[in-house]
């Protein structure tokens, strides 16, 4: 699967984020945010030409701080049906974020289906320890803080997994799939497993709701499985799959967001979410507006 996105000389918000990189146009100007897609097999290969594309693993990686991860680990299904994200991909990221000088990495995660059964059926709790890492389910009270959302249209509280809020790195690690109620699932949907309660963002209007928690979320760099996508059925399926065989790097999320949409033949602003967080400054949704790198690993 090939998709191609254009480039030009406009504006990003991506430097606000912690470890963004900025492109300055030949001629001068204003910065554009950076997606990097790497198409291979090898996926070990695939992430450290991504990582280094983007600066290396030291712009994101405090050395003596905690890392955490947040991939998509919330149905109870075998990996190759791409309902959450792949575990290699998890386990290569925990292995180079040791590697960098992080103290420890955890990944915790609040599933929609027993965290038991989809810690295990998923793979990813055994690639996250056997990689050195430690991976939770956010099942208590006391993992959680209740926050404020000032920005927020709806959204005006929320409780956050406490070890999304503090760690020295955060990096966001989603499966691109379809989706019933947003029609697709990426980065910034992925955050809602990092929610305590969320269930009610159905009913009070689930795209504002999205953009609203991303308002105090703050990702350091976003790698996205797109190796596997799910093309129907979801988000859990199993359904029709098409492969990609691609991961996907940058530190602003709407325009991660923006080039996943392409890979389900869709335009960035038909998906709300994407249309609503570029109108309010959380990054670029246009794909003329981004910088989307090819490299083969």
């Amino acid at each position: 699967m090939k998709v191609t996105a254009a480039t030009t000389t406009a504006a990003s918000l991506a430097g606000r984020l912690a470890g963004a990189e900025e492109q300055k146009n030949p001629g001068g100007g204003k910065v554009k945010p950076l997606v990097v897609v790497v198409h291979g097999k090898d996926i070990s290969k695939m992430v450290a030409a991504g990582i280094a594309r983007c600066g290396g693993w030291a712009q994101f990686v405090k050395k003596g701080r905690k890392v955490t991860l947040k991939p998509n680990v919330a149905w109870i299904s075998k990996p190759e049906q791409g309902a959450d994200t792949n575990p290699v991909l998890v386990a290569e990221c925990v292995k180079a974020c040791r590697a960098a000088g992080a103290s420890e990495v955890v990944v915790p995660e609040k599933t929609c289906n027993d965290w038991k059964q989809t810690f295990a059926s998923s793979g990813i709790l055994d690639a996250v320890t056997k990689a050195g890492g430690r991976m939770y389910a956010l099942t208590e009270d006391n993992q959680f803080r209740k926050m404020d959302v000032p920005k927020a249209k709806i959204l005006k509280q929320t409780e956050v997994a406490v070890d999304v809020l503090e760690t020295g790195c955060l990096v966001n690690m989603p499966v691109a799939k379809n989706h019933t109620a947003a029609v697709l699932t990426m980065g910034m949907k992925n955050w809602m497993g990092s929610a305590k309660e969320r269930q009610a963002w159905h009913g009070k209007g689930l795209h504002q709701c999205i953009v609203d928690f991303c308002t105090i979320i703050k990702p350091a760099i976003t790698i996205m499985d797109c190796t596997r996508i799910m093309l129907t059925n979801g988000p859990r399926g199993p359904g029709e799959m098409a492969y990609p065989d691609e991961i996907v790097f940058g530190t602003d999320p709407v325009a991660i967001d923006a080039y996943g949409a392409t890979l389900f033949k869709k335009e960035p602003f038909s998906i709300d979410y994407i249309r609503i967080a570029h109108e309010t400054g959380l990054g670029t949704g246009d794909l003329k507006e981004v910088d989307v790198v090819r490299l083969e690993a």
